[in-house]
């Protein structure tokens, strides 16, 4: 579903500037697509949908690796999902740096 998300909220901040502009009255709408069309790199939405689905994968797999390594009551899996939380959170910050690195160089 990232992937989706991702989608998604490229999308909406297109449509929220569109209206924001339009708004207050500051650029035209044809002004406004002719900017986007300008600016536009088929590239950048490969990117971010790449990253999205590497991020995707490491949260699934930290996520179950923890969670089928739990054993206990629901103390441990609060630890166990905590620890999946913390881990996963490094691992995209690293991962970021490495993918970016590597796309956009």
């Amino acid at each position: 579903i990232n992937p989706v998300l991702i989608v998604l909220s490229m999308w909406m901040g297109i449509l929220g500037g569109w209206m924001a502009m339009s708004a207050f009255g500051l650029v035209t709408t044809t002004n406004y697509v002719d900017g986007l069309r300008l600016d536009f790199e088929a590239y950048t939405i490969f990117y971010a949908l790449m990253k999205t689905l590497f991020f995707a994968f490491i949260i699934s797999t930290i996520s179950g690796f923890y969670g089928y390594k739990t054993n206990g009551g629901a103390l441990e899996v609060g630890q166990a999902s905590t620890k999946a939380v913390v881990v996963s959170s490094i691992l995209i910050i690293l991962f970021n740096l490495v993918l970016t690195q590597l796309f956009l160089t």
